[in-house]
């Protein structure tokens, strides 16, 4: 008679044969998860300047008077984010709120700048809004200059040119207006 369970395995052969299999698979997928906890955000890889460091003075690319916005932006519509220089702002001592991110392949970008915009119409005679595209602006001495490797990013630099706040990721209207308010006040 045939019988429709598998044949029982004594306890001793069980733990022979778990004792012989490979080690390698399960080392490599606790790697992975210990990597996945440990790497996970944005700023994984980055070493974007710390808060309370100076900003690097970059010249980041301004829309010329011709030029066309799509040659440095890839915002499906135009901003005015991009018309002030870190240097022609740290030189008149204004504060600066930075965004790195390219909204042609990076979903909360597209929702970071409209909050920079949101920002940007309230505070604009205290402060200047730059937005860099990493997408255009990747081999550019801006991008180098931040080491910048994810988006999107943030910085919030005061009148003298030091990072006061840094957001990784996603940032939403009322902890960047806090802290736009902190450095003005």
């Amino acid at each position: 008679m045939e019988t429709l369970f598998p044949p029982q395995i004594p306890a001793s052969e069980r733990r022979a044969r778990r004792a012989s299999r490979p080690l390698f698979p399960m080392i490599l997928f606790l790697l992975a998860i210990g990597s996945l906890t440990t790497l996970s955000g944005c700023d994984w890889f980055l070493s974007f300047p710390k808060e309370g460091t100076r900003a690097p003075i970059s010249h980041n690319p301004v829309l010329a008077v011709g030029e066309r916005f799509g040659d440095i932006c890839t915002m499906n519509v135009p901003d005015h984010l991009h018309r002030e220089s870190f240097s022609h702002a740290i030189y008149h001592h204004r504060p600066i709120l930075v965004f790195f991110g390219a909204p042609i392949h990076c979903t909360p970008c597209v929702h970071e700048d409209r909050i920079v915009q949101g920002l940007q119409g309230t505070y604009h005679q205290d402060m200047a809004f730059i937005h860099i595209d990493d997408y255009e602006d990747s081999e550019q001495a801006t991008v180098r200059q931040w080491r910048v490797h994810g988006e999107p990013w943030v910085a919030v630099i005061d009148g003298e040119g030091v990072i006061r706040h840094v957001i990784p990721g996603d940032a939403n209207y009322y902890s960047l207006n806090k802290m736009v308010k902190e450095v003005l006040h």
